[in-house]
């Protein structure tokens, strides 16, 4: 059967400041030498990744207002995604809104997160989509539309979930009872550590997880990834040197390099190794999505 994929999450406006020496420091002022605006959020850059790479898919989300929306419009049109299941937010509602803040060796973020995280039409778009595998971008959004699970399930999809560096929603209890139910579970280290209080380190946090449910990958920057599931636990280095202009959404572009090769029954190996190749791609340009139309078929 061919993949036909949902992604589901936040999108944001994505305000990218670059050429950073250094992060700021409280108390200190720091410039950038450049400022640019790129659509954002984990659904959408893993979404225009997956379709740059060939596979049919859609992204559901609400985009944000007035000119922060009118701003990535013209990205979003042209990334092959099939945007039908989106809606703008209402007029009233505040602009959901990333800055971004950029060097060569680290990024930071902050964000404003604004109404609901999905329309209230995504029951109707599971159910009536055609789709086999459905992405979740945050931890976030799975707590807030727990029915995501009972939807897929009922038709037949696949699950995949990123988890989003966001503390509150790693230490809601019901945080790792709801890995459970996924098949694939997508962290990167720090995040992987902090959900499950892994003091024991990656290795062991991650088969634990495994043991009770899905698939573990860790995403690990310059170390590579590290796989744990029913085949036993595999370990990949990065997909080669690049330079890192801007590491923004190499995690997303991580899922959807694995996500192509997972959902045509690849070996873990040839996963990681694919996914390490779209991240690769990620980092050396600027801004989320932008670098997708390098990966190729």
């Amino acid at each position: 059967m061919t993949a036909k994929v949902l992604c589901v999450g936040r999108i944001y406006c994505d305000l990218v400041f670059s050429g950073i020496a250094t992060l700021p420091r409280a108390g200190q002022e720091t410039y950038a030498e450049n400022l640019n605006i790129f659509a954002g959020g984990g659904a959408y850059i893993t979404g225009a990744y997956l379709a740059a790479a060939g596979m049919n898919t859609s992204l559901c989300g609400v985009i944000p207002n007035g000119p922060f929306g009118a701003s990535i419009n013209t990205e979003m049109a042209a990334s092959g995604l099939d945007l039908q299941a989106c809606e703008q937010a209402p007029p009233q509602a505040q602009p959901q809104v990333t800055v971004v803040m950029s060097s060569h060796k680290d990024r930071a973020f902050l964000t404003r997160r604004t109404g609901a995280a999905l329309p209230e039409s995504i029951p109707k778009t599971i159910a009536a989509g055609g789709f086999t595998h459905l992405h979740i971008s945050e931890l976030a959004t799975l707590q807030e539309h727990p029915n995501l699970i009972a939807l897929a399930r009922e038709n037949g999809l696949s699950i995949s979930l990123d988890c989003a560096w966001d503390e509150a929603a790693m230490q809601v209890p019901n945080g790792l009872n709801l890995l459970k139910t996924v098949d694939l579970f997508l962290p990167n280290e720090p995040e992987l550590l902090k959900i499950s209080d892994g003091a024991d380190g990656v290795a062991l946090a991650a088969k634990r997880i495994s043991e009770n449910g899905p698939i573990v990958v860790v995403k690990r920057g310059a170390l590579g990834a590290g796989y744990w599931g029913p085949e036993g636990v595999f370990a990949s280095g990065p997909a080669g040197e690049s330079k890192a202009i801007d590491p923004t959404g190499a995690g997303d572009a991580f899922n959807a390099g694995f996500l192509v090769s997972w959902l045509a029954d690849k070996p873990p190996m040839a996963c990681l190794k694919n996914g390490n190749r779209f991240g690769s791609a990620a980092i050396s340009q600027l801004g989320g999505a932008t670098s997708a139309k390098n990966v190729g078929h």
